[in-house]
Parts: structure tokens; C-alpha cells; sequence
């Protein structure tokens, strides 16, 4: 078991929150329409090499070590970069949102999609909301993304829940494929980019629900390496 304190912030007010987590996956190909989920499957063979799925939604599981809250982290290569996601967070049977990036080596992407999946830190938002409060005005909540491109902010992907396939059809996928999911966190897939793929030094992300007036945000300065020996 690992980890990690959050804060849940509910409508009553916030508390502490501590998860035991058992595993981690990254959901890929994840977007409720299917016929820009093929679309954006088609980009990404075209503009970076990355072989079609068998089947989607796809599933990989990740090193648990990978979720963080840091607020610095170093990648090796210039070519990796981050997508907002809703995260399913499963406690004792109950259901938490919260915020994340899958961050992805879009160079390694090219030859394995599992691999580059693994070898990225998965940043999350440190707070957490209940689904139950969220649960009846899910489509409307909103999400966001931003990158730092030569010093810049400029908007990386714009998009709602409404185009991401919903918590019971995530996990319905992960229990009949991988077997009774809790104590988990499940990174849903994302929205797609605005203008094609970058790689910026800052990755900002942030979901906001209007209906209760409140949002998620958090960010991540992206350090890149030389993957060069000294």
C-alpha cells in the first residue's frame, strides 16, 4: 500500500483526507465520442509515430511511485509534456474526483505507449471533491490546460467532462479487465489539444464546476535533461 495526503474540500467545508492506494492506472482513448477518439488516434500516428490501440478505451497500469505533488519535475528528453485529466480516486467503495496530468515521453510514445506512460511522474491536485456532490451536473464541469512556451502562457486543451467517458464506465471497463477496483487512482484520458502538441517549461491545469462555483487547479514546472552520459 502507499500514501498520499489530500484535502477534501466538500460543500459543508474541508477536511483532511489520507489515502492508502493499492494501484494506479492511466486510461487511454477515453473520449465519449468515438469518432474524434479516432481522430485524435489517427494524430497521433501521423504527427508522432504512435501505433493504433487494439482496443479502447485502453488500460495501463503505472508504479504507484509515480503520483506525486511535487511541484518540480525533471523529465529526460525535450519532447515530453502533460495532459489534464479528471482523476477517479476509489476509498472503501466510495468515489473522490480530483485533478491530474499524464504527463507522457512523447518521443518514446513511438515505440511503446506503456512504457512512456511509465516513465513519467503523474502529477495530482492535492484536493479532492466527492463525487456525490458533483454527480448530477457532471457534462458541466469544465477543464483546462496551459503551457509556458518561451516564456509564455499560452492554452494547451479546452474541453468538459462531457468528452471523457464517465467514472462508472471506467471502472466497469477496469472490472471486468482487471479485476474489482478499490483503494485505486485512475487517471480518465483527456481532452483534445488546441493546436497541436508542445512542450513547454510550466504545465497549469485547472477543472472548474460552475454549478457549485468552485475549481481545482495545480501546476508543475517541467525540468528537461539531457539524455546524454557526462
Amino acid at each position: 500500500m502507499s500514501r498520499m495526503n489530500f484535502t477534501l474540500q466538500t460543500q459543508a467545508g474541508e477536511q483532511r483526507f489520507e489515502l492508502e492506494y493499492e494501484r494506479v492506472f492511466a486510461i487511454g482513448y477515453a473520449g465519449r465520442n468515438l469518432e474524434k477518439t479516432m481522430e485524435h488516434i489517427r494524430e497521433l500516428e501521423r504527427d508522432l509515430g504512435v501505433p493504433a490501440p487494439k482496443k479502447i478505451p485502453t488500460i495501463f497500469q503505472c508504479g504507484n511511485y509515480l503520483l506525486t505533488q511535487e511541484k518540480d519535475l525533471v523529465f529526460v528528453g525535450e519532447k515530453s509534456c502533460g495532459e489534464v485529466e479528471y482523476v477517479i480516486v476509489v476509498k472503501n467503495g466510495k468515489l473522490y474526483i480530483g485533478l491530474g496530468s499524464d504527463h507522457t515521453d512523447r518521443e518514446l510514445e513511438a515505440a511503446s505507449v506503456p512504457k512512456a506512460k511509465q516513465i513519467c511522474a503523474k502529477p495530482i491536485c492535492p484536493v479532492l471533491w466527492e463525487y456525490e456532490e458533483i454527480g448530477d451536473h457532471w457534462d458541466q464541469i469544465l477543464l483546462r490546460s496551459w503551457q509556458t512556451l518561451g516564456g509564455t502562457e499560452t492554452a494547451y486543451q479546452e474541453g468538459s467532462l462531457a468528452d471523457i467517458l464517465p467514472p462508472d464506465v471506467i471502472l466497469k471497463e477496469l472490472n471486468e479487465r482487471v479485476g474489482e477496483i478499490d483503494n485505486c487512482v485512475i487517471f480518465s484520458g483527456t481532452v483534445p489539444v488546441l493546436n497541436g502538441f508542445h512542450y513547454g517549461t510550466n504545465f497549469r491545469y485547472e477543472m472548474e464546476d460552475p454549478v457549485l462555483g468552485r475549481k481545482l487547479g495545480y501546476d508543475y514546472d517541467v525540468i528537461a535533461i539531457s539524455e546524454e552520459e557526462r
